[in-house]
């Protein structure tokens, strides 16, 4: 089996990044309207969608 990844362009990685951090910002607009147990949940998962991010980032980085 190949890898997937393959067939995605530059194009496809940055539309990818992009939505990771449009994810992001949603998440934390959304957790002023929160308890505040749910809006650690939040920001969690939006750490983790940022740190995802940057790390396609830094990986397509090395690759160019």
């Amino acid at each position: 089996m190949s890898d997937p990844t393959e067939a995605l362009s530059p194009e496809d990685w940055r539309r990818i990044r992009d939505a990771l951090r449009y994810l992001a910002r949603d998440l934390h607009h959304r957790s002023f309207a929160v308890t505040a147990e749910r809006r650690e949940l939040l920001w969690g998962e939006m750490d983790r969608c940022l740190a995802l991010a940057n790390r396609l980032s830094a990986t397509q980085s090395n690759l160019e």
